[in-house]
Protein backbone atom coordinates (compact mmCIF):
# COMPACT_ATOMS: atom_id res chain seq x y z
CA UNK A 1 0.00 0.00 0.00
CA UNK A 2 0.87 3.48 -0.91
CA UNK A 3 -0.73 6.59 0.03
CA UNK A 4 0.43 10.14 -0.71
CA UNK A 5 3.03 12.03 1.28
CA UNK A 6 2.02 15.33 3.50
CA UNK A 7 4.49 18.20 2.02
CA UNK A 8 7.72 17.84 4.32
CA UNK A 9 9.15 21.28 2.44
CA UNK A 10 11.09 23.23 5.21
CA UNK A 11 10.63 20.36 7.47
CA UNK A 12 12.55 17.86 9.29
CA UNK A 13 14.27 14.16 9.22
CA UNK A 14 14.07 13.53 12.90
CA UNK A 15 14.86 10.06 13.23
CA UNK A 16 14.81 6.45 11.79
CA UNK A 17 14.52 2.94 12.84
CA UNK A 18 15.19 -0.01 11.15
CA UNK A 19 14.11 -3.72 11.75
CA UNK A 20 14.05 -6.79 9.06
CA UNK A 21 12.86 -5.98 6.03
CA UNK A 22 11.10 -2.63 7.30
CA UNK A 23 12.06 1.04 8.01
CA UNK A 24 10.60 3.56 9.97
CA UNK A 25 11.45 6.85 9.23
CA UNK A 26 10.58 10.20 11.40
CA UNK A 27 9.55 13.49 10.26
CA UNK A 28 8.14 16.79 11.48
CA UNK A 29 6.47 18.88 8.80
CA UNK A 30 7.02 22.96 9.03
CA UNK A 31 4.35 23.84 11.50
CA UNK A 32 5.96 21.02 14.21
CA UNK A 33 3.17 17.98 13.22
CA UNK A 34 5.45 14.81 13.88
CA UNK A 35 4.95 12.28 11.32
CA UNK A 36 6.23 8.31 10.49
CA UNK A 37 6.81 7.12 7.29
CA UNK A 38 7.11 3.20 7.20
CA UNK A 39 8.61 1.51 4.62
CA UNK A 40 7.45 -2.00 4.65
CA UNK A 41 9.22 -4.85 2.72
CA UNK A 42 12.19 -3.03 2.71
CA UNK A 43 14.71 -3.74 0.16
CA UNK A 44 17.47 -1.57 -0.04
CA UNK A 45 18.34 1.87 2.01
CA UNK A 46 21.06 3.96 1.84
CA UNK A 47 21.48 7.89 3.44
CA UNK A 48 24.25 10.09 3.33
CA UNK A 49 24.81 13.10 5.80
CA UNK A 50 22.36 12.44 8.52
CA UNK A 51 22.91 14.83 11.20
CA UNK A 52 21.14 17.41 13.78
CA UNK A 53 18.88 19.54 12.11
CA UNK A 54 18.10 17.60 8.32
CA UNK A 55 16.33 19.84 6.92
CA UNK A 56 14.02 18.41 3.95
CA UNK A 57 13.65 19.71 0.45
CA UNK A 58 11.38 17.12 -0.91
CA UNK A 59 10.11 13.90 -0.33
CA UNK A 60 9.27 11.83 -3.05
CA UNK A 61 7.56 8.20 -3.00
CA UNK A 62 8.11 7.13 -7.17
CA UNK A 63 6.19 3.76 -7.93
CA UNK A 64 4.25 3.37 -11.62
CA UNK A 65 6.22 5.16 -13.30
CA UNK A 66 9.84 5.68 -14.79
CA UNK A 67 12.12 7.55 -11.87
CA UNK A 68 13.88 10.76 -12.42
CA UNK A 69 17.03 9.91 -15.03
CA UNK A 70 19.77 11.45 -12.41
CA UNK A 71 18.36 9.17 -9.21
CA UNK A 72 21.91 7.54 -8.21
CA UNK A 73 20.94 4.06 -7.98
CA UNK A 74 24.66 2.88 -7.73
CA UNK A 75 24.07 4.46 -4.08
CA UNK A 76 21.58 1.63 -3.21
CA UNK A 77 23.82 -1.50 -5.57
CA UNK A 78 27.48 -0.39 -5.45
CA UNK A 79 28.46 -1.07 -9.36
CA UNK A 80 31.50 -3.01 -9.23
CA UNK A 81 35.13 -1.74 -10.40
CA UNK A 82 35.57 -0.22 -13.60
CA UNK A 83 38.44 -2.64 -14.10
CA UNK A 84 36.02 -5.66 -13.01
CA UNK A 85 35.61 -8.58 -15.84
CA UNK A 86 32.52 -7.55 -18.05
CA UNK A 87 30.26 -10.33 -16.80
CA UNK A 88 30.29 -8.16 -13.68
CA UNK A 89 29.33 -5.32 -15.68
CA UNK A 90 26.62 -6.76 -17.34
CA UNK A 91 25.62 -8.35 -14.54
CA UNK A 92 25.08 -5.03 -12.67
CA UNK A 93 23.54 -3.11 -15.37
CA UNK A 94 20.92 -5.77 -15.58
CA UNK A 95 19.96 -5.84 -12.58
CA UNK A 96 19.62 -1.72 -12.84
CA UNK A 97 17.20 -2.64 -15.49
CA UNK A 98 15.16 -4.98 -13.40
CA UNK A 99 14.95 -2.59 -10.41
CA UNK A 100 13.83 0.27 -12.78
CA UNK A 101 11.69 -1.70 -14.46
CA UNK A 102 9.69 -3.11 -10.84
CA UNK A 103 9.51 0.71 -10.02
CA UNK A 104 7.89 1.35 -13.40
CA UNK A 105 5.52 -1.49 -12.97
CA UNK A 106 4.34 -0.42 -9.49
CA UNK A 107 6.02 -3.53 -7.90
CA UNK A 108 8.15 -1.66 -5.72
CA UNK A 109 8.49 1.90 -4.57
CA UNK A 110 11.60 4.33 -4.67
CA UNK A 111 11.14 6.97 -1.31
CA UNK A 112 13.53 10.17 -2.14
CA UNK A 113 14.32 12.38 0.80
CA UNK A 114 16.33 15.28 -1.04
CA UNK A 115 17.78 17.28 1.55
CA UNK A 116 17.75 21.25 1.66
CA UNK A 117 20.79 20.35 4.39
CA UNK A 118 21.54 16.53 6.40
CA UNK A 119 19.62 13.58 5.91
CA UNK A 120 19.97 12.30 2.11
CA UNK A 121 18.12 9.18 1.33
CA UNK A 122 17.05 6.52 -1.20
CA UNK A 123 15.22 3.66 -0.95
CA UNK A 124 13.50 0.86 -2.20
CA UNK A 125 10.60 -1.11 -0.98
CA UNK A 126 7.38 -2.66 -1.64
CA UNK A 127 4.90 -0.28 0.12
CA UNK A 128 4.66 2.96 1.93
CA UNK A 129 2.78 4.37 4.69
CA UNK A 130 2.72 7.93 6.01
CA UNK A 131 1.13 8.34 9.28
CA UNK A 132 1.08 11.18 11.98
CA UNK A 133 2.23 10.06 15.34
Amino acid sequence: MTEPVPHFHDGYVTGLSLRERAAAIYLQDVVGSDYELVLDGLEALQIDDFREGNIISNVEIITGRTPDADTDFDRLFVPPHPSAATQYQEAHALLMKRQIARIESGETCLVVIVPSLGADLLAICQGVLCRPV
